[in-house]
């Protein structure tokens, strides 16, 4: 989502990021236990809840987001749990009132940070990033699972960098787009599941992130990796960074919804969770 562009209690999860946040999440320490999340969110509570607003802050706007965009994503009608464990990021068609950079807005649809008004509710260095994902499917439809450095108000992108977990575009779901992005960097590529997988069925994206590599996994297997020696002066991937969701609709890369696209359109996550050190 390039910036041109056994269930747990999820407190208990936030406690612990809030713990370890204020030790400074760098590195993982080897008296961490690696096995214990710095942060989890396993999504529970009743239908048509919010998502905990302690953590996760709705980023709003209809802007185009640098990718000629055509949704808007609003503060929060789009983005609710399902009861059932789940958070709900949904994409409809229509305006409900909203204005885009190319008027008025065609599509509405939710995008979730834990990067808050004042400070970051959740940003770590290095670790093990995972969530469990039931995309969409349909031309036009790009959600995300992402990273973005803490300090991008400081330096701009892609100079704070960018950690693509997974991107999916919905016209192909037997496939999955795994990036970073830094200072003349744009590593990565599509990876393709096994035959007969599709990414509209539950799936778990993952990074394990360590000072000298990145390594992509899906369900658990490592799919490509990236030194630090192959992306040389373009790894900015030493400092914290915070999670995105979110739910697209058109683009410079997907292109245009089509007749067949099916609206609304949900993507489904199960859980985020992150750990201090590389779990796989």
């Amino acid at each position: 989502m390039t910036v041109r562009h056994h269930r747990a209690s999820s407190r208990l999860g936030i406690a612990v990021a809030v713990a370890l946040l204020g030790a400074g999440c760098g590195q993982a320490s080897t008296t961490v236990d690696q096995t214990r999340p710095t942060f989890a969110d396993e999504f529970d509570g009743p239908p048509g809840a919010a998502p905990d607003p302690s953590i996760w802050r709705p980023d709003v706007g209809g802007t185009g987001w640098g990718n000629e965009e055509l949704q808007y994503y609003t503060r929060g009608a789009n983005t609710a749990l399902d009861g059932r464990g789940n958070l709900v990021i949904e994409a409809r068609e229509g305006s409900d009132g909203h204005s885009c950079w190319y008027g008025r807005c065609r599509y509405t649809s939710g995008k979730l940070t834990t990067r808050q008004r004042r400070g970051v509710a959740f940003a770590q260095s290095y670790g093990t990033f995972e969530a469990r994902i039931r995309m969409p499917s349909g031309a036009g439809l790009w959600p995300a699972f992402w990273l973005l450095g803490e300090n991008i108000d400081a330096v701009g992108h892609p100079e704070a960098g960018e950690i693509d977990i997974v991107e999916t575009l919905g016209a192909r779901t037997d496939s999955v787009e795994q990036h970073v992005h830094g200072p003349g960097l744009d590593f990565g590529a599509e990876f393709r599941l096994p035959a007969g997988q599709s990414v509209t069925d539950w799936h778990t994206y993952a990074v394990a992130w360590a000072p000298d590599r990145i390594t992509w996994l899906v369900d658990g297997q490592a799919t490509r990796t990236l030194t630090r020696a192959e992306a040389g002066p373009g790894w900015v991937f030493d400092h914290r960074f915070y999670l995105l969701l979110n739910l697209a609709v058109g683009g410079e890369w997907p292109g245009s919804p089509d007749r067949d696209t099916v609206f609304p359109a949900r993507m489904l996550v199960d859980y985020v969770r992150v750990y201090p050190g590389e779990r796989y």
